[in-house]
């Protein structure tokens, strides 16, 4: 009895090729990637503003100008990526939008509570 080299299917070859390059693409166009990019370009910005000021958010795709404070942002893969802040109001908000659909302004506003500290975007990970 001899021992003969023992070779790969051909065809299980290519399906773990293909399944890599899946995961290769899904993994570079999660929710989790373009947060953690927006979270990097919104430090960026902050690092150019003063103390007075803060980042803003101005949202460009509803017809009308909505402006608020960016105070987070946070995703829910595959496709979900969550802003948190508060209006000029003071008021809550949150908004949820598609990978595909995200068009956000950064603007410099002046602080909500001038004698506090400067507010740092938070970055929440998620599932």
């Amino acid at each position: 009895m001899s021992l003969q080299p023992v070779y790969p299917d051909e065809s299980a070859l290519k399906v773990a090729e293909l399944t890599k390059r899946f995961t290769d693409f899904y993994s570079a166009n999660c929710a989790s990637n373009l947060a953690e990019q927006l979270y990097s370009e919104m430090q960026k910005f902050d690092s150019n503003l003063d103390t007075e000021h803060e980042v803003g958010g101005k949202l460009v795709s509803f017809g009308e100008s909505i402006t608020f404070h960016v105070s987070g942002i946070s995703y829910r893969n595959p496709s979900l990526i969550i802003f948190y802040g508060f209006t000029e109001n003071g008021e809550p908000v949150k908004l949820m939008q598609n990978v595909s659909q995200i068009s956000l302004l950064l603007i410099r506003l002046p602080k909500l509570k001038p004698e506090k500290p400067k507010r740092k975007i938070g970055f929440i990970q998620n599932n």
